[in-house]
């Protein structure tokens, strides 16, 4: 709901992208508008501007969607965002790795993101107990829009509704409601590839691992973005090599190390998100074989595991 001094009663359907566009680029102040026939006229003290527009019969009408009823506060839907989002694939071939996985059940609730290659789980403190295990999978983009309405009305917790029946799903904040289809399809089970117990264990400091992947990146462009952890006794190597540039090894020494020897490598693009997204000062790692999937987790946050597939 938008507070306006309303003369004449009406509805009409207008270009969103073009109007969006419109309203941005003006400045502060008072707005008239006037709808007279198929147009709809957007006046300033010193503009007019004029969009064609249609009937509002022709706009189709909002579903109503019943269904079971959930919320989320504005700091788990945070932690989704910077946590979760990033990890879902943005390819549209398949759509439902372009979604984010709720399970709710009676032991708590998970999110869940991969787009094949990285897997992010993330396990809400404070939420609700369901008797019956329930799973839905929303668009990525969309609940990042969600987030983002969410902070501009600064509320602090979100209320949504999910209607099988017509596959939707329907939030709700402050007068504002956002209908969102739900992704149809089966999730990969990514419940085995999650590793359990690890070989080898490392407690990273964020700082020297981040500047060192930097530097890793320059070298690493040019070889598939691969970074490779050479781990020793009681130091980690940071490699990566350019045909063009020459190689790169950096030696990380505040590490904490538990285990045998190895050696893994990455997509490097995949660490500097994580990393990016999570900004903990410490980071625990673990792996068994190089070829086998290896988990990061920051290191105030139990809740929250991210696995990577390496090369």
């Amino acid at each position: 709901n938008v507070q306006a001094d309303i003369e004449n009663e009406g509805m009409v359907v207008i270009p969103g992208k073009q109007f969006k566009e419109i309203i941005s680029s003006l400045n502060p102040g008072v707005l008239t508008l006037e709808l007279k026939e198929n147009t709809f006229k957007i006046l300033t003290e010193k503009t007019k501007t004029s969009l064609a527009c249609q009937t509002s019969e022709e706009y189709p009408p909002f579903p109503n969607v019943e269904g079971d009823e959930y919320k989320i506060s504005s700091e788990n839907l945070e932690e989704i965002e910077k946590n979760i989002s990033f990890s879902a694939s943005t390819d549209q071939a398949r759509p439902v790795l372009t979604a984010i996985l709720f399970k709710f059940s009676s032991k708590g609730s998970e999110i869940i993101s991969t787009d094949g290659f990285r897997l992010s789980i993330l396990e809400l403190n404070e939420s609700e107990i369901y008797e019956d295990e329930k799973s839905f999978l929303i668009p990525s983009k969309a609940l990042s829009e969600v987030y983002r309405i969410m902070n501009k009305l600064d509320v602090k917790e979100v209320q949504f509704k999910i209607s099988r029946e017509l596959k939707q799903v329907f939030f709700s904040m402050n007068g504002v409601l956002i209908f969102v289809r739900l992704i149809d399809g089966n999730y990969p089970p990514y419940e085995k590839i999650v590793p359990v117990d690890f070989k080898t264990e490392v407690v990273f400091d964020s700082e020297e691992l981040l500047d060192n992947l930097k530097r890793a990146m320059i070298f690493a462009r040019e070889s598939s973005n691969i970074v490779r952890f050479v781990i020793n006794e009681k130091e980690v190597e940071v490699r990566s090599s350019s045909p063009s540039f020459g190689d790169y090894k950096g030696i990380l020494k505040s590490v904490k190390i538990k285990g045998p020897s190895g050696e893994i490598a990455f997509n490097i693009k995949y660490l500097v998100d994580y990393l990016a997204a999570t900004k903990a000062d410490e980071h625990w790692f673990g792996m068994n074989e190089s070829l086998k999937p290896a988990l990061f987790k920051p290191g105030s946050k139990s809740n929250y595991k991210y696995i990577i597939m390496p090369f």
